[in-house]
Formats: structure tokens, sequence, C-alpha cells
């Protein structure tokens, strides 16, 4: 029987991550009480906590979210769209990193190519429905028939296990694109 941590552990747990910047408020904390009592002050101890555990949160929130607000180049296959195009909106940071990501590293592709798969086929499904009226599920041979052969085998395949390669991703975007 696995006995429960306690409550001081699950704490010490939860903030394992953030030590630095909890300590950081805690000696900054002891350092501007200690200064003003010195200097003949009587520090307010609460308020003072207060307004730093805030001006910390407020600080380290900006740092961590601005952090990755990096400006994106999307280096694309062909060379006349290449210039100048940048992308700075957020959720496409995120997938630049995770696309990255994947090419480095082995672990969460699995993940990443269902994630892609599963928005790009919700892609063309919205573009069947906005052009033709169709929704697949109800009228499957119909959307075949008016749908281009890749997408459709895109839609009803087992994605491929490398759909975040740019190239493979570059592909069906055209594909979805031109139709």
């Amino acid at each position: 029987m696995n006995p429960q941590p306690s409550g001081i552990r699950t704490v010490a747990v939860a903030l394992r991550p953030w030590r630095r910047r909890v300590g950081a408020i805690v000696v900054l904390w002891v350092a501007l009480t200690l200064f003003t009592g010195l200097i003949g002050l009587r520090p307010d101890v609460p308020r003072l906590a207060a307004i730093l555990v805030a001006s910390g949160a407020l600080a380290w929130f900006a740092v961590d979210h601005l952090a990755s607000q990096q400006v994106v180049v999307w280096p694309l296959t062909d060379t006349e769209l290449s210039a100048g195009n940048r992308g700075n909106d957020y959720h496409v940071v995120g997938l630049a990193t995770r696309l990255e990501g994947a090419n480095a590293r082995p672990e969460g592709r699995a993940e990443l190519v269902h994630q892609l798969h599963t928005r790009l086929s919700e892609i063309i499904r919205e573009r069947l429905f906005a052009k033709h009226g169709i929704v697949i599920e109800e009228e499957p041979r119909w959307a075949e028939g008016v749908m281009p052969r890749e997408l459709w085998d895109f839609l009803v395949t087992i994605p491929p296990p490398d759909l975040y390669r740019p190239d493979r991703l570059d592909q069906i975007l055209r594909r979805i694109e031109q139709w």
C-alpha cells in the first residue's frame, strides 16, 4: 500500500520548478524588511510581502510568455514566397517550435502527427462543406466524387509518420489551398 504524501510534501513538489523564484521573493522580502527597520521606518510586513508576490508574479508571467513570442521565419520551399514571410502569431510560433522539436527528438512525434492530421482533416471537411455543402459522414460517396483524390486519401487513411516534415506538410497544404 502506497501512503499518501503529506500536504507539505505535495506543496514542495509543486513548487520545485519555482524554488529559485520563491527563494528570491523571500530573500528580497527579508532584506527590505530589515532595511526599512534599520533606517527607522516601521515596515508593514504583510503588505510588503503581498506587493513583492504580486510584482514577482506579474514580472514572471511577462517573462515566461514573452520569451515564446519570437518572430518565426518559415523557410518555404519556393523562393518567390519566402521573401519577407514572417509569422508572429503565438500559435504559429508554438507550431514552429513543435515541428522543429519533432525533427530533433522522436518523443512526441506521434502525438504531433495525430494533431496535424486531425486539424488538416477538419480544414478539408470545412472546405468541402463550404464549397459543396456536403458533410462527409452523411454523404461519403458524394464527398469522394467532388474531392481531389489526394485529399480523400488523406482523410480516410492513417496519417503518414513523417507528416511533421516541412516538405511533406507543404504538399498537403498546397493541395488544400489549390482545391
